[in-house]
């Protein structure tokens, strides 16, 4: 039960945070692009951070060791990219005399955040066994 809840966190937040993406990209006509596009990144991090924990309990609990599993480091990296971007976001806002340089960041590294999510979840689908993979070198 508590694995669904650590993928439903984790697929969840990674749309939310898609979707900010898009929002960014695709409505920037609009005048509530960046409330949008703030909203979405926000609860996605949030989504993603809430799924990293209930992981966390759930290996604490079942008496596993963390991190002891590519997944899980790739998904700490994640965690650690999507906590980091929107935080970016925010400060180009605040400090606003290297707001273009911090933008420039905060735009890779949303990149880089999603990218992260995605492989994080497919190696997830990968180690509970629901997309088998034999690779032989």
């Amino acid at each position: 039960m508590k694995i669904y809840i650590h993928i439903g966190l984790m697929v969840l937040g990674f749309c939310l945070m898609l979707s900010g993406f898009a929002a960014a990209r695709f409505l920037r006509a609009r005048r509530s692009w960046l409330r949008i596009h703030r909203t979405l990144g926000t609860a996605g991090a949030s989504s993603i951070l809430l799924g990293f924990i209930a992981a966390f309990l759930m290996v604490a609990l079942f008496g596993g060791k963390h991190f002891a599993f590519f997944h899980a480091r790739l998904g700490m990296a994640a965690v650690m990219m999507s906590l980091l971007t929107p935080a970016l976001g925010q400060l180009q806002f605040t400090l606003k005399s290297r707001a273009k340089v911090i933008r420039t960041w905060h735009r890779r590294s949303g990149a880089i955040t999603l990218v992260l999510i995605a492989l994080a979840i497919i190696s997830g689908i990968i180690r509970a066994g629901i997309l088998p993979v034999n690779l032989h070198f």
